[in-house]
């Protein structure tokens, strides 16, 4: 059971795959968020962010190394968007990895470096056989012998972050501010705290950012399945449930419609909530996500709603 993109991934594998996907969401918020693609100057104060899953089995370390050197050059030149090489980088951890790039470019913007950076995850856990059945032989996959597990997704979804006074001097859409991010287990972030045990990573990552929050409506999270995740949610609830800051809010899981994901869910929560926003079903002004990889590595932020 899975969740290929047909129609537009079919025939495709590796390198090609993953820039045929990263292109179509580029392409798709290039339109909507009306930074015009032949507006040069715009575009060389902007930074690249691919957000990526680190190899799922040993068969697969060319490849990714493949997609580290190569894919952000080969995007950029397919999308012909004039962004300077210094200001392309690839994050190659999982389903934190767009959290983790969010955190970077913020500190990034703050320190002038860049005006915005886009930021696009992309991943393809149904395009490898031979990472399939490493899956399925470590019994991670949902199949009709072993109903606890995940689906296997692909998908690619870009965000654009830029500081809010430069957004709103081009008039651009604000449909979200991005907060409290907090990021553990990535080499940038470094390691957790020596001696926590790994299912109190995620309880610390998401106190952190809910110590910055008043009232969180809605939850997007990392549950794909798999009892693991659903046991280090399980703990972190039992440990915020105890505030009043969660005590309302609902659960939102886009693996149960599009599969696990990989490095793309990150993308496809913060999407989600923030259209959340402007569809207003959002149930408040605050919603939290959070993402989990298989390294161990949690992140979470906040995603607020905009002033008006």
């Amino acid at each position: 059971m899975g969740h290929p993109l047909r129609g537009l991934s079919d025939g495709f594998v590796g390198l090609g795959l993953y820039a045929l996907l990263v292109q179509e969401a580029i392409r798709d918020l290039v339109v909507y968020s009306g930074l015009a693609s032949d507006d040069g100057g715009a575009w060389e104060s902007t930074a690249l962010f691919l957000c990526i899953s680190a190899a799922r089995a040993p068969e697969q370390e060319g490849p990714e190394l493949l997609l580290q050197e190569w894919l952000a050059p080969l995007v950029v030149r397919r999308t012909r968007l004039p962004i300077r090489t210094n200001a392309q980088k690839v994050f190659p951890y999982g389903n934190v990895a767009v959290l983790a790039a969010m955190a970077e470019a913020s500190k990034a913007i703050a320190a002038g470096q860049f005006e915005r950076v886009l930021i696009v995850g992309v991943d393809s856990l149904t395009s490898d056989l031979g990472v399939l059945e490493a899956l399925a032989m470590r019994r991670r996959l949902k199949t009709a012998e072993h109903p606890v597990g995940f689906m296997p997704g692909e998908a690619a979804a870009a965000v654009l972050v830029e500081h809010e006074a430069v957004a709103r001097r081009r008039g651009a859409r604000i449909e979200a501010r991005v907060e409290a991010l907090r990021v553990s287990g990535t080499p940038e972030a470094g390691a957790p705290v020596e001696g926590s045990p790994p299912m109190m990573r995620l309880v610390g990552a998401v106190e952190g950012t809910l110590a910055q929050a008043t009232r969180v409506g809605d939850v997007y999270g990392d549950l794909n399945g798999e009892e693991s995740r659903a046991m280090e949610w399980g703990t972190a609830l039992a440990r915020l449930r105890e505030g009043p800051v969660l005590a309302e809010a609902r659960t939102h899981w886009p693996a149960v419609s599009l599969g696990d994901t990989g490095a793309a869910s990150g993308a496809i929560s913060v999407a989600a909530a923030t259209r959340s926003f402007v569809r207003k079903y959002a149930r408040g002004n605050e919603i939290l996500v959070w993402s989990r990889s298989d390294s161990g590595a949690v992140a979470s932020g906040l995603l607020v709603r905009p002033r008006e």
